[in-house]
């Protein structure tokens, strides 16, 4: 395949990707006010592995972006798309290149779900609600959201890694 058929090619994945991400956040996943369980992520791990860091970032941003617009929750906060753009890139900046390893699963779970995930999007939640129960808010995401979606990325990411890079090889051959 030539080049700009790649390129192409991975900005098709990135839009589709997208889209079965919105559709995963928005309407296959749990939710109430200040938690969300569910499967968004996937699609980005695979972009991830697929496409690289950019196109991740692109891919979670863009769908929570659309998300938020086409089919809110609540009032649209621009750090959640922030956010979202943020762990695709780090899924995608440990994905991409390399062999996986343990610690290549286990970073960008932990920097995914607990530093952006638990401390920033709570914080976010909280100024959208005037809250100032921060840390209610954090311990009660610690110990249901965050107690369900650290171990799912364990769980999915060697998975979802060895079909992207299956994946991979076919696109460049």
């Amino acid at each position: 395949m030539r080049k700009s058929q790649q390129r192409l090619l991975k900005w098709i994945i990135t839009a589709v990707m997208a889209a079965l991400c919105m559709v995963l956040d928005r309407f296959a996943s749990f939710q109430v006010i200040n938690l969300k369980i569910g499967l968004a992520f996937v699609p980005v791990v695979l972009v991830a592995v697929l496409c690289g860091p950019v196109h991740a970032a692109l891919t979670w941003a863009v769908a929570d972006l659309v998300g938020a617009l086409c089919f809110p929750f609540g009032p649209y906060h621009p750090g959640f798309t922030i956010v979202a753009g943020l762990m695709g890139l780090v899924y995608g900046l440990f994905l991409y290149y390399g062999k996986l390893t343990w610690w290549k699963v286990l970073i960008p779970a932990a920097i995914n779900c607990l530093i952006l995930g638990l401390f920033l999007n709570t914080l976010w939640i909280s100024q959208l609600y005037s809250s100032k129960t921060y840390w209610g808010f954090f311990i009660g995401r610690l110990s249901t959201e965050y107690s369900i979606l650290f171990p799912l990325n364990l769980i999915f990411i060697p998975v979802l890694h060895r079909l992207g890079i299956f994946l991979r090889r076919r696109m460049e051959a």
